[in-house]
């Protein structure tokens, strides 16, 4: 069988399994799913309802960073170093989880912009989309597995400031993380965090331009300071982002 990715459009995480792949030239099928009806495809296959997953003949893989150790020497043309596989995991949490929980703390009173991006293709800014199908009980099952509360927004809030000073820190002096190259650490932050910096070579980029967002997104996407981080990420969507299915 040809392997099966399984995805959400705008899913982040899915996006850094995707592009490492297709950066290694390794074939496969790309299907999306749709939040929430993901679960009927998934539930055969894997215990642990989300994606990225990657089903191969010789067994099933999942996540994005398991996903990642399959196919890093032909993508990157080495393996990763201790300390590349430590900035990585560091950046799935503070960044990619934290901004899990962020963007969905900014829509979920906004029933019409998560049933477009929930879409498995994009809309125009002029449609008009209805709420998913039983948006209270996604949006309160979004609310606990995202741990949305004031107490977590604020633990969330301080470890993507704490871990988005580091990598200016880094990045300010340097192009790539390994110092040579384009590398694991560098396309899990540009995947991570692309959902903010808008490259338009991400595949995402059509459905969070088929949105308004609420002016609150915006007004703190603007107080996290990390423009540094954004010009850097268009740089690489730019140069290595150029072979999406």
């Amino acid at each position: 069988m040809t392997p099966i990715l399984y995805t959400f459009p705008i899913s982040h995480f899915s996006e850094k399994a995707r592009w490492g792949l297709e950066l290694a030239n390794y074939s496969f099928e790309l299907k999306a799913l749709v939040p929430g009806e993901h679960i009927k495809t998934l539930k055969p296959i894997v215990t642990d309802l989300y994606v990225p997953v990657l089903e191969t003949d010789s067994g099933v893989i999942q996540g994005s960073g398991n996903i990642l150790d399959v196919i890093e020497e032909k993508a990157f043309g080495h393996k990763a170093t201790p300390e590349e596989k430590q900035m990585e995991e560091k950046i799935d949490i503070q960044i990619g989880k934290s901004l899990q929980t962020m963007l969905y703390f900014h829509i979920l009173d906004y029933p019409e912009i998560v049933g477009k991006l929930f879409l498995l293709e994009p809309a125009s800014l002029s449609d008009t989309v209805a709420a998913p199908e039983h948006f209270d009980l996604i949006a309160l099952s979004l609310k606990r597995r995202y741990k949305i509360t004031p107490k977590n927004l604020e633990v969330v809030k301080q470890a993507l400031d704490e871990g988005s000073k580091e990598l200016i820190s880094i990045y300010k002096d340097r192009k790539f993380f390994n110092g040579n190259s384009f590398g694991r650490v560098d396309l899990t932050l540009a995947s991570l965090m692309g959902m903010l910096a808008e490259p338009k070579e991400s595949p995402a980029y059509p459905w969070f331009r088929s949105v308004q967002m609420p002016e609150s997104f915006f007004t703190w996407r603007k107080e996290l300071g990390v423009e540094l981080l954004f010009d850097r990420i268009k740089e690489f969507y730019k140069e290595f982002r150029n072979q999406s299915k």
